[in-house]
């Protein structure tokens, strides 16, 4: 990663946070999981780290060869099905029930782990207010003509709807530490003994922040739109219900620490947000390998990329859930 993006990412390295998460929060989440005998198939296990180098610019990290153990990418052009989403959401809710756990049995190592893993939202809201109106622009140059109306008033409200976005990032409880990058083209996978496992990687943008973050930005970076007019709301509803099975197994009531009408008046409150991330985020997730920028050379400003065939069709049908949901 050159200096240029290095200078101007709202977190101080990528590969610091990463880092860091491998040696010492994943250190923490290996002693919780063996003091509470969590059985091995209900544990949450991430890619070994081997050996590292933490020199500016240079940054090193080796890891365990994955894809030799029989796991592969998701292919993040393609939309998940209905076994994958709910293995990956069933992971997500152990993956957070496990900072929670952490936060239970050492809170001031937690305090540490969450003031480390911080992320300057200033810095991004500044970054996207100068990156907003391509972002917007291209979003209104594919969304179909009915509906343009519509998103543009949305996008061009007063009260800004990335803002809303970034303020998800600002968390609500303090005792959760969020992937920020849940999508399918992190995760790998492979069918054993006729089971579909889940390893998570790229810890690069780990923070303390709101658990919908992961949720909303995977939901709608890995399915279509006939996906989520068929199973949405189901979806949401499976994550609360893995988490509060997640959390019983480290004797940490759900309702003392996140209830469920807490989960419900949030999800009210970010209802838009899949909206949101289909124009901020989506472009580059789906952007055509040879439209990446280089991470080394280029500016931050770089990474608003030309909308791909596969965006197009994506946020047109996300546009129509919203619509479908009575929400645009």
């Amino acid at each position: 990663m050159g200096e240029k993006v290095h200078q101007n990412a709202p977190i101080s390295c990528p590969f610091t946070t990463e880092l860091y998460f491998y040696t010492q929060v994943q250190k923490q989440y290996e002693i919780i999981q063996e003091k509470y005998a969590i059985p091995e198939d209900q544990r949450v296990r991430l890619p070994k780290l081997y050996g590292c180098r933490d020199e500016y610019l240079s940054e090193t990290l080796v890891f365990e060869d994955l894809i030799a153990q029989g796991y592969k990418n998701f292919n993040r052009q393609k939309t998940a099905n209905l076994e994958y989403v709910k293995t990956a959401i069933d992971l997500m809710a152990r993956f957070h029930a496990l900072s929670l756990a952490f936060h239970d049995n050492d809170p001031d190592a937690f305090d540490k782990a969450s003031e480390k893993l911080r992320m300057d939202v200033s810095k991004m809201v500044a970054i996207t207010a100068i990156m907003k109106p391509k972002m917007v622009s291209s979003a209104l140059e594919v969304v179909e003509d009915k509906y343009r109306d519509k998103l543009e008033k949305f996008l061009n409200q007063e009260q800004c709807p990335v803002l809303q976005f970034a303020d998800m990032l600002r968390s609500k409880n303090k005792k959760i530490l969020v992937h920020r990058d849940f999508k399918p083209s992190n995760l790998m996978h492979r069918r054993r003994n006729e089971k579909l496992e889940i390893i998570p990687v790229d810890f690069q943008g780990v923070i303390d922040g709101d658990p919908l973050n992961d949720l909303l930005y995977f939901i709608f970076t890995a399915t279509d739109e006939e996906f989520r007019r068929l199973h949405h709301h189901n979806m949401l509803d499976l994550y609360h219900d893995c988490l509060t099975k997640a959390l019983r197994r480290f004797n940490i009531d759900v309702e003392t620490v996140y209830s469920k009408s807490t989960y419900r008046d949030q999800l009210k409150e970010y209802s838009m947000v899949g909206l949101t991330m289909a124009v901020v985020v989506l472009p580059m997730v789906l952007a055509e390998e040879e439209k990446i920028p280089d991470f080394d050379t280029s500016e931050i400003t770089d990474f608003i990329v030309e909308a791909s065939k596969t965006y197009k069709e994506r946020l047109n049908g996300i546009v129509n859930n919203y619509v479908q949901w009575g929400l645009l």
